[in-house]
């Protein structure tokens, strides 16, 4: 047997050793289907059959200014969505005119949306941030969003 997948068997058997000596003492739940899973004599969830392992997580991981920053760019891409039947029943089916405002709008809508998609996906980066930068963040992507929305209605109220 290769040394590294000896390596491998050694350090995966020690881990389940030090798991089930921990639930030997301790109630957990399985992290799957929340069965206590105390006493196990395998690292095998006897509910749902799911492996077990032993690993290092957060408490409680601080997702606020994550949920604030990503709240205006998801609103602003459901927006655009709805925003783009009128813009398209415009063009075809009425009087064929396409509004530059409204795809203007339309389109700060859809790279708001596609932002907040990449900032959920990259949210690792985010969240090892340090709190105030993340503060930051998501009050200076607020501040865009709500320029952005007076911007658009001042150029609504003054070309219509």
């Amino acid at each position: 047997m290769p040394r590294l997948q000896q390596d491998q068997q050694v350090t995966t058997s020690r881990a389940q050793e030090l798991l089930l000596e921990f639930l030997r003492e301790h109630d957990a739940a399985c992290p799957v289907c929340g069965y206590n899973v105390r006493a196990l004599t395998r690292p095998i969830c006897p509910e749902c059959r799911h492996d077990l392992v032993l690993t290092v997580g957060a408490a409680q991981p601080p997702i606020g200014w994550l949920l604030a920053a990503v709240a205006p760019g998801f609103f602003s891409g459901i927006a655009a969505l709805f925003m783009l039947v009128p813009i398209i029943g415009r063009a075809i089916f009425g009087d064929g005119v396409w509004m530059p405002l409204a795809i203007i709008v339309d389109l700060f809508g859809w790279c708001s949306g596609l932002f907040a998609i990449l900032l959920a996906t990259k949210r690792r980066r985010f969240l090892a941030q340090r709190r105030a930068r993340q503060r930051w963040l998501a009050l200076t992507i607020w501040l865009i969003h709500v320029a952005a929305l007076g911007v658009f209605i001042l150029m609504a109220v003054l070309f219509f």
